[in-house]
This record gives C-alpha cells, structure tokens and sequence, in this order.
C-alpha cells in the first residue's frame, strides 16, 4: 500500500519563491493596470466638464446673444467627480482649453503633451498673446542668466528659449533691470496690432534704456571723436564703498542733457548704478536743478557733517518738490568720503567720495533723497580732452578754459557733497572755475541734485534747450 507524502521543506520554499517571482512579474502589471483605469477615469471626468462647459457656454450664448469673457458667467453642471482646472481659457474663437486639472485633488497627466499635462480642447493663442508670451519667456531667460552671472548678456539672442507654435520677431529693447520692450512685431511674418488698429507693443521702454542706447561707446576716448550731444562711457574700478562700476556722463558745453522737473528746467548729469540704500543696485538718472539757490550756508554750526547739515535738512524738508515730481525721485546712497587735495584728477577724486575716509568720526554714507554734485560730477565734464587742466588739476582750473564744461557757474560758487578729511572745512568750486576748501559757515550757491526711479520713462524731448525731456512713471 502506498504512503502519502508530504511536501519536503526544500520544496516548499521553491514553490514560495515561484509564487514571489511571480508576484513581482504580475504585481507591477496588475497596478500598472490600475493606474491606466484611474488615468483614463480621470481623463474622461475632465472630458465630461469640458463638455459641460460647452454647454454652459452654448446656454449662456442663447439667452444673452454673446459668448461670456470668464468662466465665472458659466452655470457649470457636472455629476460625479470634482474637477478643478488651474487653466480654465475660452479662446479668440470661444472653444474651450482646459489644463492642469485635478480630478478629486489629483492632478492629472500625459506624457503625450509636450507640457505633460492632460488637456481637453486646443489651445488657440492670438498674435498678441504670442507676443505676450515670448516676452515673458525673454524676460525669465534673462533673470535665469541674470541669476547665474550677475550680469545680463550683451547679447539676447544667444539665449535658449521655449519653442512657440508660430515664430516671433520683434524689434527688442532689453532695460536696465532685465525688464523687455517689444514693439514692430511679426508673428509669422504677420503685423501685430492692438485694438485700435495701431502697432502693439509688449512691456514699457525706460528713460534709462532711451538714453542708453544714444551713449557713445566706450571705444571713443575723445571727445570730438563722438557725438558731443549724448553721454560719454566711463569705467571706474571698486572703491571701499563700492565695486567696480560704469556711468554714463554728460560732458563737454554743449549736451542734450535739459529735463523738465518740478516745473522747472534741471539738467541730467548722467545714468549711474546707484544704491537704493538696501545695497541693491540700479541704473538710474542723476539729475540737477539748472538754476541755483542763492547763498546757503553748508552748515550753520561749523561742523562737515552732511547727515545734520544746513543744506540737507533744508534740501530734504524745507525745500518744495511737487507732488508729480516727488514720485519720480527715490532714496539713494550718497558717498561721503572726504577730499583734502584737489590737485588730482577727476577718476581719483571719484575713489576719494567712496573712501572711508572722513574728518573726526563723521559719517561715511547717507541714505536720502536730495543731495549735491560731487566734486566729480564737476570735473568729469572735462574728461576726454576737454580741458586736461580742468580735469587733472581742478584746482588750478580757474587758469584754463572753465567755460568749456557745462556745470560751469561764472556768476555763482557752488556747494559741493564731499567734504575735507583733514578739517571741518566744506568744498565748493568758485565761479572762476576754481576748487577750493571753505569754513562750512560760508555762504554759497545751491544745486538740489537727486536720483529718479530706475523705471521712469520719456514722455515727450529730445534732452535739448528747445525740447527737454519730460519724464513718467
């Protein structure tokens, strides 16, 4: 008679690793199953509330005789799961695109779409929302280089951008902050125009841009040589309050540099990167006002110390500035650094006002609004040959031709930012052309000098006598 037998343990453990081999083979399948029932579930609950949006929109046309512009005019009516669309859009022809949706929370994708998101309908862009859209692609591209380099390229057509459906082309201005102006746009070779039948324009083009691009480059190193009307390029290696820097100057007598402010007639005496006072740092216009302020003492208690001054408590409370101008202006840092000799020229005399060098403790920066010229805003206005004396040797510039600059006063001495490091002495500059040191309870002529918001832009001029500039926000 035969014996039953029971299972060995050697064979039990093999039909338990079958059993596991199998179960890996068949579980990701099974779940790999399940997932595609709950994905083409998902898909089909937004196909559902895309169809009902559709029919929304189909009632909403019938009983007002019009498509609506938002979704919020829809009387939506779905069953069953809930969906939420982060892109809800009726396009220019009133089919719907949605994506980005959630079904119950969960949002749902598809590696079929380039984005990688399920979609219900096409999405169907005007030409001005191409523009739209490629300028806000320019403007990340140049914050993400902006991030990595910290600068922005000198070149924007070596960045990589996403591809658009039709191809963009557009005259391109790229601001100072990274910020970008589009205006003269083709997409697929088609005019772009707004809603009254005129060129449209993408984002707003600043002053500082404007004037910008009508600087003379910095390969002209003699005045003649550009043109005498614009700004002049200047480099300035860091300093102990600042890094390394480039301005942009008017130089010479005769520059497009007049700007109407405060309703009144100021000069722009160049676009610099200025410290807000946070140590963040911005391209912006450095004006002054063209006419002076008679006799005011630099500070009435003998003491050079800008921070408590006369004139900057008088500057920034007692002098009126009106209220449309006031919006214009912005808080900037303003250097300190004192200057005891001025038989240096103007570069040195720019590293002087941003040293750490004061008289007696006083202050080495100030953060505010209305401020003076510094000595080297003078004296910058004879670089590049205009008169060598004046700008190597300000001092002595009273012995050559001061009338070739135009910051020259010969009716007036003018105050200056900077003081002197070795007393509580004040500086000015004689209306002979002269640079010299001063008790600061002397008297002498006032220019109320500030910087303007980096994003202001030009609203009528062309920066000369008979048609200055007008600034906005």
């Amino acid at each position: 008679m035969r014996k039953n037998k029971a299972f060995t343990l050697i064979e039990l453990v093999a039909v338990l690793v079958i059993l596991a081999v199998v179960s890996l083979i068949i579980m990701p399948l099974i779940l790999n199953t399940i997932r595609k029932v709950k994905d083409s579930a998902n898909k089909r609950s937004i196909d559902a509330y895309g169809r009902a949006v559709e029919y929304a929109m189909s009632s909403y046309h019938l009983e007002h005789l019009k498509y609506p512009d938002t979704f919020d005019k829809l009387d939506i009516r779905t069953k069953g799961s809930k969906v939420e669309c982060e892109t809800s859009r009726i396009n220019p022809d009133y089919s719907i695109y949605l994506t980005k949706c959630k079904v119950n929370g969960k949002l749902v994708k598809d590696d079929k779409n380039k984005d990688g998101y399920y979609h219900f309908g096409t999405l169907k862009m005007t030409n001005i929302e191409y523009v739209d859209t490629y300028g806000k692609n320019l403007e990340a591209a140049l914050k993400k280089y902006h991030d990595e380099h910290n600068e922005y390229p000198s070149n924007y057509t070596t960045l990589t951008l996403p591809t658009l459906e039709k191809d963009v082309a557009c005259s391109v201005d790229i601001n100072p902050d990274g910020t970008v102006y589009l205006n003269n746009c083709k997409v697929d070779n088609e005019d772009v125009l707004d809603n009254n039948n005129e060129v449209y324009v993408y984002g707003d083009l600043y002053a500082t841009t404007v004037l910008l691009k009508k600087t003379n480059n910095k390969s002209i190193t003699t005045y003649t040589d550009g043109n005498t009307h614009e700004m002049y390029t200047f480099d300035h290696e860091a300093t102990e309050q600042t890094p390394a820097l480039t301005d942009y100057r008017y130089i010479g007598n005769e520059p497009y540099n007049y700007v109407r402010f405060n309703n009144e007639t100021w000069r722009i005496i160049g676009v610099f990167d200025t410290d807000d006072g946070t140590g963040t740092f911005e391209k912006r216009i450095k004006i002054l006002r063209n006419a002076v302020i008679q006799s005011k003492q630099w500070n009435s208690s003998g003491v050079n110390e800008w921070v408590e001054s006369t004139i900057q408590i008088y500057l920034n409370n007692t002098y009126i500035i009106n209220e449309e101008s006031e919006k214009l202006a912005k808080n900037a840092k303003w250097y300190l650094g004192g200057i005891q000799n001025y038989r240096v020229n103007g570069s040195a005399i720019y590293t002087r006002e941003r040293s750490n060098i004061t008289y007696s403790g006083r202050s080495k920066n100030w953060v505010g609004i209305v401020g003076l010229m510094y000595p080297s805003d003078y004296t910058y206005i004879y670089s590049l040959d205009i008169d060598v004396t004046c700008y190597n040797d300000p001092k002595n510039c009273n012995n050559s031709t001061p009338t070739l600059g135009w910051l020259y006063n010969s009716k007036n001495h003018q105050w200056f930012l900077s003081p002197n490091y070795g007393s509580s002495n004040a500086s000015y500059v004689f209306n002979s052309g002269l640079f010299y040191h001063t008790t600061s309870t002397g008297k002498a002529s006032v220019r109320p000098t500030l910087y303007l918001k980096h994003n202001v832009k030009i609203k009528l001029g062309d920066g000369s006598v008979d048609s200055p500039y007008q600034f906005e926000l």
